[in-house]
């Protein structure tokens, strides 16, 4: 398993996440509201057991209009750590400290990378406690917050399956793309062209009539010109509109 395509974490992080599971009084699960089966760290929910473990749906907000929200196990709940507020955090808390009797607790935040720990963490605590990044791997370090008088939180790296495809990760935005940005935003442009709900967010968000677009070069196209992303001679900046895309799906409705 690892925390990076291409740059595994090598058996001693999960030794390491292993031992600080078993340290903590409660395990927060942070998962990707969009895709709660595909971002779940199974092994880790084996190592804390059913009466530690709270699972936290995040990214709530990005669902679109009229998404089922599935039932999550042990009772866990669903926020948005960019829209959560005072009563988010209320919930968040309440949900943390209901985990146990143990006063003063340690809670761990485990998870995906990107899906959201670092912010959950700064909207309990009610600052820019940790470094929030849309980029996947910002957190590497153990650092332990103080939340109050009950409560310390730490955030640990994001974690994935080693088994799992480039393709499912670049999808949840668990790993940096360098130069296959632009193959990548093709193939959610083609998704786009499949979904309802996807294609109703793009032409949304980028102001674009997409009806009739044969394809996924198509949808960058007509992205690019509605933009005024072109180049010398009018072309379509085909690069530039695909690079904005594959920074757009992060945000998507669906992942």
């Amino acid at each position: 398993m690892g925390s990076g395509y291409g740059q595994r974490h090598p058996k001693d992080h999960w030794t390491f996440l292993r031992n600080m599971i078993h340290g903590a009084d409660v395990i927060v699960e942070v998962l990707d509201a969009r895709d709660i089966e595909g971002t779940r760290l199974q092994i880790a929910e084996r190592w804390t057991g059913s009466k530690r473990l709270l699972v936290v749906a995040n990214k709530a907000d990005l669902l679109h209009e009229g998404a089922a929200r599935q039932r999550l196990q042990n009772k866990g709940i669903y926020l948005s750590a960019k829209e959560g507020g005072a009563a988010g955090r209320n919930l968040l808390m309440r949900s943390i400290l209901g985990r146990t009797g143990q006063r003063p607790l340690k809670a761990i935040f485990i998870g995906y990378p990107n899906v959201g720990k670092s912010s959950l963490i700064n909207l309990l605590v009610g600052r820019q406690a940790v470094k929030v990044s849309p980029v996947a791997g910002t957190t590497k370090d153990i650092q332990w917050i103080r939340v109050n008088d009950e409560l310390m939180v730490s955030d640990y790296r994001g974690m994935f399956p080693k088994s799992e495809k480039k393709e499912s990760l670049v999808r949840k935005g668990a790993v940096k793309l360098g130069s296959e940005q632009e193959k990548y935003a093709f193939e959610f442009a083609g998704r786009a062209l499949i979904s309802r709900a996807l294609r109703r967010w793009l032409e949304k968000r980028y102001d674009v009539d997409l009806d009739g677009a044969a394809g996924p070069e198509e949808v960058i196209r007509r992205i690019a010109v509605r933009r005024g992303w072109l180049l010398k001679g009018g072309e379509p900046n085909m690069g530039e509109a695909a690079r904005h895309l594959l920074r757009a799906m992060m945000e998507a409705p669906e992942i």
